[in-house]
C-alpha cells in the first residue's frame, strides 16, 4: 500500500510539474494586429530648428516567435508592420488656407524580445519582458490648397525599445489566443527629399536631416500557437 501511495504522488508531482505552457524547447508563434496611441516630435538638424509635435495614432501587425529557454523564461524575434498617422499639436496650419494635408508614416520594425512567465499555467501564462530592434519607414506629407504643390516625402530609421506585459490562454494543446499590451518607444533619423522655388523662381531640390521620436501605448491581440 506504501509504495502505491509513493508511487501515485510521484505521477502527480510529475503530471503537475510538467503541466506548464511554456518549457524549455517550447516553441511559441504568435500573429498579431492592434493598434498604437501617443506622441511623436520632429526636429531638423539645422541650427535653431523647432520642434513640432504631434498626436499619433495608428495599426500594427505583426508575428512573433518565441522559444522557450527555460520553464520561466522565453526570447525570441518578431517583425512588424503598421502605419502612424500624425495630427499637429504645435504647428498650426490655418494661416496657409488649406483643404488638406495628411501626415502618415508607414513602418517595418524587426526586434527580439524576452518573456519572464509570472504565471505559468497548462491553459494560459501571463509574462512580462522587455525588447528591443530597427524601425525603417517612411512618411508622405501631401498638401492640397486646391491646387498642386506636390509631396515631401521622408525616410526613417533608427532604434525601436519597449516594455510588454500579456498572457497566452490554450483551448488546445497547440491553439489558444494572445493578448500583449506595452510602451513602446522609436528614435530614429530622418532624411526628407524637397522640391522648392529659388528667389528667381527655378524649382531645385534638396534634402533635409533631423531627428523624431514616436511613443506610446500598444494593444496587440491574436493567434497563439505552441509546439
Amino acid at each position: 500500500m506504501k509504495k502505491v501511495l509513493l508511487s501515485a504522488v510521484a505521477v502527480l508531482a510529475f503530471t503537475f510539474g510538467n503541466a506548464q505552457s511554456n518549457q524549455k524547447g517550447t516553441m511559441h508563434v504568435n500573429v498579431m494586429g492592434g493598434f498604437l496611441s501617443g506622441s511623436a516630435t520632429s526636429q531638423g538638424d539645422e541650427a535653431g530648428s523647432t520642434k513640432d509635435k504631434y498626436t499619433a495614432t495608428g495599426a500594427q501587425f505583426g508575428a512573433n516567435f518565441q522559444y522557450g529557454l527555460a520553464e520561466s523564461f522565453s526570447a525570441g524575434i518578431g517583425v512588424e508592420v503598421g502605419t502612424a498617422v500624425f495630427a499637429p499639436k504645435s504647428i498650426d496650419y490655418t494661416n496657409f488656407d488649406g483643404t488638406n494635408i495628411d501626415l502618415t508614416m508607414s513602418t517595418v520594425k524587426v526586434n527580439l524580445s524576452g518573456r519572464y512567465y509570472i504565471l505559468n499555467n497548462d491553459k494560459y501564462n501571463v509574462y512580462a519582458g522587455p525588447s528591443v530592434g530597427f524601425t525603417t519607414g517612411k512618411d508622405k506629407t501631401a498638401y492640397g490648397f486646391g491646387y498642386d504643390l506636390g509631396t515631401e516625402k521622408t525616410k526613417f530609421s533608427g532604434l525601436n525599445y519597449g516594455i510588454n506585459v500579456g498572457g497566452n490562454y490554450y483551448f488546445t494543446d497547440v491553439v489558444g489566443v494572445i493578448l500583449n499590451i506595452g510602451y513602446e518607444g522609436n528614435s530614429l533619423k530622418s532624411k526628407q527629399a524637397f522640391t522648392d522655388y529659388d528667389e528667381n523662381d527655378n524649382l531645385y531640390s534638396g534634402e533635409d536631416t533631423g531627428k523624431t521620436t514616436v511613443s506610446g501605448i500598444k494593444v496587440m491581440a491574436g493567434l497563439a500557437l505552441k509546439f
